[in-house]
Parts: structure tokens; sequence; C-alpha cells
């Protein structure tokens, strides 16, 4: 049995995924119900690349006839890619189950594989009987996967949307999900290309070589995952909305003597405890100090002080950061350390809300401060 250099590589991700599905496991107990579903696509990944590596090993008739169980496992992708961002990204979601419907598709597609297996004898024009084989397989494949891709992509969106509304810091997390669909939307495009190739007209990219950069696609994958998951930062969520909250609401919703009462709190909470300090700060955390719900925080946030909750506590961090440069701190102490005093918790965060709210710098501003005090 002879390997050659680039079924190697394969082989060699394939040990990769194999190590990773273990080492998460002894990953510190957080975000287990995200990382369960990581491990689950990592062993789908896994079968996808053995396939491609070591599949021309088997005779022909037996991949014919048994090959297509293995494709029942690509019917999950979708539905766990969706189900992993949703519990990464949510709060009360780390444990989030999508209905039982929605593997309905690999479950009656695996009775398929086992009628075509027990039938395969039987089979008269096996020519004709695989060329419509491959091409539903391919079509039904990219449909389903991209369906869940696309809600992948909205649930991401509206993460980023409200992020600023109950976060009061920029993260990482956005980047790791968008390269990880960016990598898979690449997938589905190539995957396109092969239908395309192979049923409607013939390009000048041979379809091994379509397959090869799939299999490529999902080794960068798999070590955007791996790093990711190792490193494992801490994740901050938000609420995922309620059905409830698409129903338009009173523009009033609060009324005066309540929306008076946690204004006054969280006037206190941040003026006089300056809770702002505290880095992991967000909008859930408030409402618990302040002993009321999100929602009405949020509409107090939005329609009186006319600030999202980044821009509010961020506002409140940057000027105690100017109080402390104005007395000469930063001759004492770095700038980073500062900013992390006052409560941002990542150099990224602190430079773009600082240059938001004051148009300076902070290089320029301590210039600006400097030179003031020489006259």
């Amino acid at each position: 049995m002879s390997i050659s250099l680039y079924e190697l590589f394969l082989v060699l991700v394939i040990g990769q995924c194999i190590f990773l599905i273990f080492a998460i496991q002894y990953i510190p107990k957080k975000h287990t119900g995200a990382n369960r579903i990581i491990q689950y696509l990592l062993v789908i990944y896994s079968l996808f690349l053995f396939e491609r590596a070591l599949g021309h090993q088997f005779e022909r008739a037996f991949l014919r006839q048994y090959g297509n169980i293995i494709n029942t496992f690509y019917l999950f992708i979708g539905p766990f890619v969706y189900t992993y961002i949703r519990r990464l990204l949510f709060y009360k979601n780390g444990n989030y189950q999508l209905a039982y419907y929605h593997y309905l598709p690999a479950l009656l597609y695996f009775l398929y594989c086992l009628f075509h297996v027990y039938f395969y004898n039987s089979i008269k024009d096996l020519s004709s009987y695989f060329n419509t084989l491959l091409f539903w397989n391919d079509v039904m494949f990219f449909v389903f996967i991209s369906a869940y891709l696309f809600q992948s992509n909205r649930l991401l969106n509206y993460y980023k949307k409200n992020e600023e509304q109950e976060l009061s810091f920029n993260q990482t997390i956005i980047k790791y999900i968008k390269v990880m669909l960016i990598c898979l939307w690449v997938y589905m495009i190539f995957w396109l290309l092969g239908i395309v190739e192979r049923f409607v007209v013939k390009l000048p990219v041979d379809i091994r070589m379509i397959w090869d950069i799939s299999c490529l696609i999902f080794g960068i994958q798999i070590y955007i995952v791996g790093f990711y998951n190792l490193k494992h930062p801490e994740i901050f969520k938000i609420r995922f909305p309620s059905k409830n909250e698409n129903i338009p609401k009173r523009k009033n919703k609060l009324d005066d003597a309540e929306i008076s009462k946690i204004q006054n709190l969280v006037n206190t909470f941040l003026d006089e405890e300056k809770g702002y300090c505290r880095p992991e700060l967000s909008l859930s955390i408030l409402a618990n100090e302040i002993n009321t719900t999100t929602n009405k925080l949020s509409w107090v946030l939005n329609n009186v002080y006319k600030k999202t909750f980044y821009e509010l506590v961020n506002e409140y961090r940057v000027q105690d950061f100017l109080q402390k440069i104005n007395k000469n701190q930063h001759k004492e102490f770095t700038v980073v350390s500062i900013a992390f005093d006052v409560g941002f918790n990542s150099k990224s965060t602190f430079y773009k809300a600082f240059k938001e709210i004051t148009n300076y710098t902070p290089t320029e501003y301590i210039k600006k401060v400097e030179d003031s005090q020489k006259q």
C-alpha cells in the first residue's frame, strides 16, 4: 500500500483531529456544551479526510455499496455549526438543542443507505444509477448545509449588532467565528464548483483539484478550531432574542417613577461605587446589581441616556482615565496599566473607545496635557 505526500499530510491532519477530540475534553469546565459540539464536528471532519486520504485503498465495488453510509454524518455539519454558535455566544443556551426534526434528513438518508446496501446487487444499470445518486446527493447536501450556514451567519450578525448593547468591551470571539464560517462557505463554494464540473459543464479546474482544495480548507479549519479552543479565552455571552421581542413595543414602556428609580440606581453604581472599574461588567451584571431586568435597563439606556451600554460605561472609564493623566499618573504607571485600572480589559477596546470619545489617541492626549503644563 503506497501513500503519497498529500495523503500523508491528510493522515497527519486526521491525527491532529483525534488529538483535539481528546484534548478538548480536559479543558477547564468552561463552555462544555459548545466544546462537546466541536468534538462531534471534529469526528465528522476526520471521517471526511479519512475517506479522501485512504478511500482509494478499498475496492470500488465496496465503496459503491457501503460508502454512502459515511455521507450520513455530513448532514450533521449544518445543525452542529448552528448549535455550536448558539451555545457559545448566548447565555442560558449552554445545552441548547435543535428540535429533533432538524436531524430527520440524516435519519432518512441513513435508512436509504441501508436500503441501498440491501438492494445493491439487484441494480441493473449501475452507471446510470450512480450518476443520479451522486447528483442528488451533492445537491441535497449543498442546499441543506448552506441553509444552516446562512442561519449561523444571521446568529453571528445579531451578536455583533447587540454586543455593544450588553457588553462594555469587544471580544476576539467574533473574529474566530467569522473565520470558521468563511472557511465553511469557501468549502461550500468548492462543493458547488464540483457539482457544476461533474454534472453541468467542464471547468478549467479538475474535479480532483477541487476535492484536494476542499480537504485543505477542512485542514485549515481544524487548526483554527484547535488553536482557539485550547487557548480557550473567557467568553461573555448576551441574551438570545425571545419571540415577543419582535412584537412592536409602546414608546413609553416604563412609568416615570420606575424610570427615575432605575436612573438613580445606575448613577449611584457608576458614580459612587465606580462599578465601571469591573472589567467583566455587562448589562446582565448591572441589571442584577440594581435589582431590575435587562429589558428595563436596556430601555432606560436607549431612551433616557440615549447611549448603548458599551458607550455609557466606557465614557465613565475614559473620564476616569483622563483624570489620572491630568494628575500625571502616567509618569509612574504605563498607559495600559492605567486603562486596566479603570476597567478596560484589553488594549484594543481601550484605544478604540478613547479615540471615539476624545478624538485623540492616548499618546496625543498625554502630549497635549504635558504641553499645557509647561506653559
